[in-house]
Parts: C-alpha cells; sequence; structure tokens
C-alpha cells in the first residue's frame, strides 16, 4: 500500500506537466497563426506638405526648406502649425502659424521668415510653395529634416515628409 505522501507528489508532478504539455501546444499552434501587429491604429501621417528641397551653405549654414501642397486640397494656412527636425531632434524654433501674414518673425524664434504662395492667402492651395527662412546654423548638408504640418484645432499631425539636406 502506497504511503500519503507518495500519492501526493504524483498529483503534482502530473499538474505540472499537464500545464508544460499545454504551454508547448499553445506555442505550437500560435507559430501556426500570423498574429497582428498591435500598434492600437497608429500609422505614419501623410505627406501633405512634401519637403521639394533644403538648402543649407557655408560659411553661416543658412537654412532654408521648401514645402509644396502635392495634395488635391486646398487647407486653411492659419489652422496649421510647424515642428522641425534635424536627425530626428526637435529644432527650437516656433512656427505657430503657416499664413505668412499673421507669422511675426520677432515672436517666433529660430525662424527668420516665411515666404511663398503658400502661405500668402488664406488657403494653401493645391502645388502652392512655401519657404522656411531658418536660423543660419540649424542645418548642415547631410542632415536629415523632418517636417511635421500640424493641425492646431486637435493638435494632430496631418502630414510629414522627410529629406537629406
Amino acid at each position: 500500500m502506497k504511503e500519503e505522501n507518495e500519492r501526493a507528489t504524483s498529483q503534482v508532478t502530473a499538474t505540472l506537466l499537464l500545464v508544460a504539455i499545454t504551454v508547448i501546444i499553445a506555442i505550437i499552434l500560435l507559430q501556426s497563426f500570423s498574429i497582428p501587429d498591435f500598434n492600437w491604429g497608429y500609422s505614419e501621417p501623410p505627406v501633405i506638405f512634401k519637403i521639394t528641397s533644403i538648402s543649407s551653405s557655408s560659411p553661416t549654414y543658412e537654412s532654408q526648406v521648401f514645402l509644396r501642397n502635392i495634395a488635391k486640397q486646398d487647407y486653411q494656412n492659419q489652422e496649421l502649425s510647424a515642428d522641425i527636425y534635424c536627425n530626428d531632434k526637435l529644432l527650437p524654433c516656433t512656427i505657430e502659424t503657416l499664413n505668412t501674414h499673421d507669422f511675426i518673425s520677432t515672436a517666433h524664434y529660430g525662424v527668420k521668415n516665411l515666404k511663398g504662395t503658400g502661405g500668402s492667402s488664406e488657403t494653401w492651395n493645391y502645388n502652392q510653395l512655401l519657404r522656411i527662412d531658418l536660423s543660419d546654423g540649424f542645418i548642415h548638408p547631410g542632415d536629415t529634416i523632418t517636417v511635421d504640418i500640424i493641425e492646431i484645432a486637435t493638435d494632430t499631425v496631418i502630414s510629414r515628409d522627410s529629406m537629406e539636406a
């Protein structure tokens, strides 16, 4: 006749063995199915305002970024702002509006001025260009520049584009 201790050991061993077998079967089954990417609905913003060119030349590295509306849609440029990144680092410049008439360079540190048809009226129409003159020394040849255009009302990035200077 078996003692109580031997029966208790058998039950624990059997339970552990059953759990191990279940985990192995679950792993095998999961490998046979494709697991969805859990990015919770995040997708990279589209390119609506495309960087067409970037200029930066020595000795002062005077920097200019040119953007073109490539979407066949008009945007209220007073309702847009911009963030500019150099090598994934946010530049210390403030662009609270893309309307050239409302933009005041003295209140927007890091940006000398905005020029172009894209910001000269209330709407930034298809194919219109906007030039952003940044402070000297921000951009050097070989830097990767990213421009985020933000819808002010929702604080949402509606357009993102990158280019190497």
